[in-house]
């Protein structure tokens, strides 16, 4: 989570303006490229998490991170090449979709959910909380990426940034284990008792009671409201805080900012946002995720709105301290609910099923930002309409019932 938040989720907003003013590049040509990287994210999300169910989260991390840092790797030489300036951008457009991209999707997102959603479930919303830290600490890094590629250069950032996803990565994914009942227990540490224990123990039978859950199919899944209401959920959400992470710096330097102090915001908007992911995630395990979700989701388009009609440090203030814990306090709450409504055993397919209808929202949110960016001169327009259609997310909210299981799976 932290190599995927560093270089990939917010470091892409870092590289962008270097990559494009060193080769001679359009905005929208590389927002094309990361649209059609969503894309194959999107595509291959169910087969990865049939992959994830089958084989265990492990094998594709190990697979996920060698890809991912072979593609930075690679990624350093783009522009360099003696061919063609249309074949450099060919090269940065395979090199990014099929490795970085193709190495995040298989190991660095639900994978290591589906990890985490294996082996908890009474605090479910506070463990993927923790794990999304990474996240944040990744954002946090952002400075110190903008100060090395200030002083040497964006492609040694690259060639850095994928040998440290290959040294921490590659060990620490070996560590991640699949399922409790590999290992002869239960969710939560709990362990299995004796069918005499249980009959003569009433805490055994609590203990029984509280690791047993509904367990859906991926087809009685997807033919319930609640998955699509979910999908459509994950969907709002990352049309608008992806465009915030990767827009955010170009934004800031647009009103006159500098580039490593827009990185500073960059890397402030994760730091504050670093309470909000356990917080929110706390309150979760406690009170209907539904009603912390839209909390979460009103509280990000009053700070994206104010963001954009108030001027210099208070229009900053009010993003920071409005937007910023709330957009990370949603993402560890929306797979947690799914666990909670569709179970355990089959959670990466199922995530991954959800994936392709979120797609469309993630291809389309890099150019329709850029768009409005070209069309207006100003990246404030599209930043209020993102304000906008986060609101439209509480509909997805409030449609959301937990499904009932007619026939157990």
């Amino acid at each position: 989570m932290l190599m995927m938040g560093t270089f990939s989720y917010y470091g892409m907003g870092i590289f962008l303006t270097p990559i494009l003013e060193t080769n001679g590049w359009q905005a929208a040509q590389i927002a094309t490229a990361l649209s059609i990287a969503r894309l194959e994210g999107g595509v291959m999300a169910p087969l990865m998490g049939y992959l994830i169910d089958r084989f265990g989260p492990r094998l594709l991390m190990l697979a996920g991170v060698i890809g991912c840092g072979s593609g930075y790797i690679l990624l350093s030489r783009a522009g360099q090449l003696p061919v063609s300036d249309n074949m450099q951008l060919l090269y940065f457009y395979l090199v990014y979709i099929l490795l970085v991209q193709g190495g995040v999707s298989a190991g660095m997102g639900n994978a290591p959910t589906t990890a985490v959603a294996n082996w908890f479930q009474r605090k479910r919303s506070t463990a993927m909380g923790i794990v999304n830290l990474g996240l944040s600490l990744g954002g946090i890094l952002a400075t110190p990426l903008a100060w090395v590629i200030s002083k040497w250069g964006w492609r040694t950032a690259m060639l850095g940034g994928g040998g440290l996803i290959w040294a921490l990565g590659i060990p620490l994914a070996t560590l991640v284990r699949h399922k409790p009942e590999d290992y002869g227990l239960l969710p939560d540490g709990d362990k299995p008792l004796e069918s005499s224990e249980a009959s003569s123990s009433s805490d055994g039978q609590q203990q029984r009671t509280e690791t047993t859950q509904v367990e859906f199919s991926a087809g009685q899944a997807i033919r319930t409201m609640a998955f699509w209401a979910i999908a459509l959920m994950f969907s709002s959400r990352m049309f608008v805080t992806g465009s915030v992470a990767l827009f955010l710096v170009a934004m800031l330097q647009d009103r006159g900012m500098d580039y490593v102090e827009a990185a500073q915001i960059l890397s402030l908007m994760a730091l504050l946002g670093m309470p909000g992911r356990v917080g929110f995630a706390w309150l979760g395990d406690r009170f209907d995720k539904r009603k912390v979700i839209a909390f979460c989701f009103i509280f990000q388009s009053t700070g994206l709105i104010l963001f954009t009609l108030l001027p210099g440090p208070v229009g900053i203030a009010c993003f920071l301290i409005l937007y910023s814990p709330t957009y990370s306090g949603v993402l560890p709450l929306i797979p947690a609910l799914q666990a909670d409504y569709f179970g355990r055993h089959r959670f990466a397919t199922i995530r991954g099923l959800m994936a392709p209808v979120g797609t469309v929202s993630m291809v389309a949110s890099p150019i329709v930002v850029s768009v409005i960016r070209d069309q207006t001169g100003s990246y404030d327009p599209a930043f209020m309409f993102l304000g906008v259609l986060n609101v439209m997310a509480l509909v997805f909210i409030a449609i959301t019932r937990k499904p009932i299981l007619s026939q157990p799976s």
